[in-house]
C-alpha cells in the first residue's frame, strides 16, 4: 500500500504521527509552543479534508464525512487536546488511503483488460508487404498477422496450420487453446506460438475484446440498490448526525450542574464514530471486488445491480439452439422410401437393398434446394452432402414456400424440400413411421407429390450442457427450456440434460409471454439465450445472460450478463460468487452498524473517550475494507463440486 501513496501524503502523515507523539510525551511543554505546532501540522495535515468539507458544504451544499472531521477536531482544538485533533485527521487520511488502495486493486481486477487491445494490426497488402493500422482501419475480408506474444487485434479466422492461444483474458482458463485452420480466433487474445496469419471476420467496433471493453464501462455505471441506497444514506445521515452532537452538547443547559466540556468531549466522540466512511466505502467495494471476481471466470456483469439479483435467482429459462445446443446440425440418419402412386401411404426402403445411385439422387436433389438457403439445417444437409462426395444437381425456379420449405425444378421434377408438415398440410400426405429410435428433424424430399426419402438431423448438446443443469439443480434454482422445435424433440434434451420442465413449439412471438409466465410462477427468474429473437425476453428478464462468442449483438446489448466464451458451466459459478458478494455486502453493513450504535451508545453516556472513536472510525473502515476485498482471492481457491441429480423433465403447457 506504501507504494501506491504520494511522497507528499507520506511526509504529511509522517510530521502529524511524529507532532503527535511529542504533545502526548509533552516533549513540547509551553502553551503556546503546543498550539503553535499544533495548528501548523493541523493545516499541513488536514488542508485536503478542510478544502473538500467546505466544497461540500458551500458549493454542493451537503454535509460529507469530512465535515465531519472538521467539526471534530475543532471541537478538540477548542478543548486544547490537541493529539486528540490531530489523532482524527491522522488517522482518517491513513484509511482513506487504505481504500484508495483497494479501490485501485479492485479496479485493476477488471480495468487491465483494456491492455489487451491492440493499438495497431499488421495488415498484409495483396503484393505481401505488411502494413501497420488502426483497429478500426482495418475492413472485413483483411489478412493479418500476429506475432508470437502479441495480442491478437481483432476477431479472424485462422489461414492455416494451427496457433496455441492465452485466453484467459476472455473466459478465465490459464491452459493455451488450440486452433487450427478454418477455426476462428477471438480479439484480446495472446498468441503463445509462432507467427499466424488470420482472415478478419469483425470489425473493430464488434471484435470481442471491444464488446468485452463496452460491458466494463457499463458495469461501472450500474449500481446495486445497497450501494445506492449507502450513497443516498450518506447525504441525509450527516446532519442528523452533526443536529444529534449539536443537542449532546447542550445538555448542560437543560442539566445546570453538568460540566459543558464533558458533553463536548461527548460531543465530539458522537462526531467521530459516527462518521459513515467505513460504511460509504466498505459496501461499494465488496460489489466491484463481486464483479472482479466473476469477470476472472470469463463472465461479465453490467454492475452490481446484476450481482444482486443473480444472488436472489429462483428460476432460469434457456433457449435451445445456441444456447444449450451447439447450433450445428449434423445428419445422423437417412431413409429411402418406395412410393408407386401418391395416394399410396410411402414404405421405407431396407437399408441394405438401398442401391448407390438412389441415395445420390436423394442426397443431390436435398443438397440442389438446400444450397439456395443460408437456414443453419440447410447448410448442415450441403455440407453433409459435400462430405459423401454427392453430385452436384442444379434446381431452378427455386421458391421458398412460406412456413413449410421450398421448393424448385431438378431435372424437369418438381422437387419438394422441408419438414412433416408440408406433407400433412401441403399435401395432405401422411407421415411415414420413425425408422429407428433416433430422435432429431426431420426434412422431406418428395418428387411430382411422390415421397423419395428423408434425412434425420441432429443438433449436438454442448458439453457443458448437463453439468451446468446439475449445479443449477444443487444450488435450488428451477430450470425450464422454452424452443420452437418439435415436443420429440425438447423433451430428449430436456431428459438428457436434467431440465425441470420445457416448453416446445412455442414460436418466437410466443417466447416472450411463456417466459412472463414462469417469472410470474417464480419470482426472480432468468433467462438464457443467444440469438436475435431472444432479445426482447432477455431485456424483460430480472437476469439477462447472453453467450458472448457466438451469440448475436443485440443478444448481447439486451443482456445483464454475457458469458464470454460461451461455457454454460460459468453460470452457476457466476451466481454462486454473486450470492457470496452480496452476502459479504450484508456482512459489511451488519458489522459496521452494529459496532458505530455500541460506541455511539457508550459515548453519549460518558464511557468511551475519543480514542476510542477514532478506533470505531478508522479502526473498522480498515477491518470493512479488508473485507470487501476478499472477492479478489475467491476465484483462485474456488472449486464447484458438480453432484449427479436425476429428475424426470416436465412438459409444461403453454
Amino acid at each position: 500500500m506504501l507504494a501506491s501513496m504520494s511522497w507528499q501524503l507520506k511526509a504529511r502523515l509522517a510530521v502529524g504521527l511524529i507532532t503527535m507523539v511529542l504533545l502526548l510525551t509533552h516533549v513540547i511543554a509551553d502553551p503556546v509552543a503546543r498550539l503553535v505546532v499544533t495548528l501548523a501540522v493541523y493545516v499541513l495535515v488536514a488542508y485536503p479534508v478542510l478544502i473538500s468539507a467546505c466544497k461540500d458544504l458551500f458549493i454542493r451544499h451537503r454535509m460529507s464525512e469530512q465535515f465531519l472531521m472538521a467539526v471534530a477536531t475543532f471541537g478538540a482544538l477548542g478543548l486544547q487536546d490537541y493529539p486528540e485533533a490531530l489523532a482524527v485527521m491522522v488517522f482518517y487520511l491513513i484509511g482513506d488511503a487504505f481504500e484508495e488502495y483497494a479501490s485501485q486493486r479492485s479496479h485493476n481486477e477488471i480495468a487491465s483488460l483494456v491492455k489487451l487491445k491492440p493499438s495497431k494490426v499488421r495488415v498484409i497488402n495483396p503484393d505481401g508487404t505488411e502494413t501497420i493500422k488502426k483497429p478500426r482501419q482495418v475492413k472485413i475480408g483483411d489478412r493479418i498477422r500476429v506475432l508470437a506474444g502479441e495480442s491478437v487485434g481483432l476477431d479472424g479466422t485462422l489461414v492455416e496450420g494451427s496457433a496455441s492461444i492465452d485466453m484467459s483474458a476472455l473466459n478465465g482458463e490459464s491452459e493455451p487453446a488450440l486452433f487450427t485452420a478454418g477455426q476462428e480466433i477471438p480479439s484480446g487474445v495472446i498468441n503463445m506460438g509462432s507467427v499466424i496469419e488470420l482472415i478478419v471476420t469483425k470489425d473493430s467496433k464488434n471484435s470481442s475484446i471491444t464488446r468485452l471493453l463496452n460491458l466494463i464501462e457499463d458495469a461501472a455505471a450500474n449500481k446495486s440498490r445497497p450501494e445506492a441506497l449507502i450513497t443516498r444514506f450518506a447525504v441525509y445521515y450527516t446532519p442528523i448526525v452533526v443536529g444529534c452532537a449539536v443537542l449532546l452538547a447542550l445538555v448542560p443547559l437543560v442539566l445546570p450542574n453538568e460540566d459543558f466540556a464533558n458533553w463536548i468531549t461527548r460531543a465530539l466522540v458522537f462526531l467521530v464514530v459516527s462518521c459513515p466512511c467505513a460504511l460509504v466505502l466498505s459496501v461499494p467495494l465488496s460489489f466491484f471486488g463481486g464483479l472482479g471476481a466473476i469477470s476472472k471466470t470469463g463472465v461479465m456483469v453490467k454492475g452490481s445491480v446484476h450481482i444482486e439479483s443473480l444472488s436472489k435467482l429462483k428460476a432460469m429459462a434457456f433457449d435451445k439452439t445456441g444456447t444449450i445446443t451447439k447450433g450445428r446440425f449434423s445428419v445422423i440418419e437417412e431413409t429411402l422410401f418406395n412410393q408407386p402412386d401418391a395416394n399410396v401411404a410411402a414404405v421405407p426402403v431396407a437399408k441394405d437393398a438401398v442401391t448407390s445411385e438412389q441415395r445420390l439422387d436423394l442426397l443431390g436433389k436435398l443438397a440442389a434446394l438446400e444450397a439456395k438457403t443460408t437456414h443453419p439445417i440447410g447448410v448442415a444437409i450441403v455440407n453433409y452432402c459435400t462430405e459423401q462426395c454427392v453430385p452436384t444437381l442444379e434446381a431452378t425456379e427455386v421458391t421458398e414456400i412460406t412456413g413449410y420449405g421450398i421448393e424448385g425444378q431438378i431435372n424437369g421434377h418438381h422437387v419438394m424440400v422441408g419438414k412433416g408438415r408440408l406433407l400433412t398440410e401441403k399435401l395432405g400426405m401422411e407421415l411415414p413411421a420413425a425408422t429407428s429410435d433416433l430422435v432429431g428433424t426431420e426434412v422431406y424430399v418428395v418428387e411430382d407429390h411422390k415421397l423419395l426419402g428423408r434425412v434425420l438431423l441432429a443438433d449436438e448438446i454442448k458439453d457443458t450442457a448437463r453439468s451446468m443443469f446439475d449445479e443449477l439443480q444443487r444450488l435450488g434454482i428451477k430450470t425450464y427450456m422454452i424452443t420452437g422445435d418439435k415436443d420429440r424433440v425438447a423433451a430428449d434434451i430436456a431428459s438428457r440434460c436434467n431440465i425441470s420442465a420445457y416448453y416446445a413449439e412455442q414460436l418466437p412471438s410466443d417466447k416472450l409471454s411463456t417466459f412472463q409466465k414462469i417469472k410470474s410462477n417464480n419470482g426472480v427468474t432468468g433467462y438464457v439465450g443467444d440469438g436475435i429473437n431472444d432479445a426482447p425476453t432477455l431485456a424483460a428478464s430480472d437476469v439477462g445472460v447472453a453467450m458472448g462468442q457466438f451469440g448475436s449483438a443485440s443478444a448481447v446489448e439486451a443482456a445483464d450478463v454475457v458469458v464470454m466464451n460461451d461455457d454454460l458451466t460459468k453460470i452457476p459459478t457466476a451466481i454462486e460468487l454473486a450470492k457470496r458478494t452480496f452476502d459479504l455486502a450484508k456482512q459489511n453493513m451488519i458489522l459496521v452498524i452494529g459496532v458505530k450504535v455500541l460506541i455511539l451508545a457508550l459515548g453519549a453516556l460518558g464511557y468511551a473517550n475519543i480514542w476510542l472513536a477514532i478506533l470505531g472510525d478508522v479502526g473498522l473502515c480498515v477491518i470493512a475494507v479488508l473485507n470487501a476485498m476478499r472477492p479478489l482471492y475467491w476465484v483462485k481457491t474456488k472449486s464447484l463440486t458438480v453432484k449427479d441429480v436425476s429428475i424426470t423433465p416436465a412438459k409444461a403447457e403453454a
